[in-house]
This record gives C-alpha cells, sequence and structure tokens, in this order.
C-alpha cells in the first residue's frame, strides 16, 4: 500500500483517522451496552455507544472524501484509500518519524 505524501500532512485526513478511533471505542461502548441489556439492565449504555458510532462515522466520512478531494491526480481509489484509513488507524506514527 503505497499512501500518498500529501496525505500525512492532511489535516482532514487526520480528522478521518481519529474519528475512526473513536467509532472503534463507540462500537465497543455499544457492544458493552447489548452485553448488559441481555441481563436485564437499561439500554442507555448501547444508545450512548451507538450515538458515539454513529457520529464518529459521520465525521470520518467527511474527512475521507474532504481529503480525497484534495490530493492530486491521479487519486487513489475509494478501496485503497479505504485501506490506507485503516491503516493509518491501528499503526499510529509520531510526528518525529514522519518528518
Amino acid at each position: 500500500m503505497d499512501e500518498p505524501p500529501e496525505l500525512q500532512y492532511n489535516g482532514h485526513w487526520r480528522m478521518a483517522v481519529w474519528a475512526l478511533r473513536v467509532g472503534y471505542v463507540g462500537l465497543a461502548i455499544a457492544i458493552a451496552g447489548l452485553i448488559v441489556m441481555s441481563l436485564g439492565s437499561t439500554p442507555w449504555v448501547l444508545a450512548v455507544g451507538v450515538i458515539i458510532w454513529l457520529a464518529a462515522a459521520a465525521v470520518t466520512l467527511a474527512g475521507f472524501f474532504w481529503s480525497r478531494h484534495e490530493l492530486p491526480e491521479p487519486r487513489p481509489g475509494y478501496w485503497s484509500m479505504r485501506f490506507m484509513l485503516i491503516h493509518d488507524t491501528v499503526h499510529a506514527q509520531s510526528s518525529a518519524q514522519r518528518s
């Protein structure tokens, strides 16, 4: 996977990466909410997780499309950028390594 170097310094891309990370947390909270709801608890944990996940999904999509729009032609395809986004969320790099 060859990530364009412009993405490393793109604010919209970093926003999409962090929003997806928050989305992972929201998904974990929603799953925990399903578990506690099945044990007879109230569904508020599930609701909080779903709300976090939906908000994070919207921000991730906006950042993804804005960053793709800002790339010079020829732009990478949607599928390859999707894999770049997932890769960046699980492989954090410090700003010192990027320089």
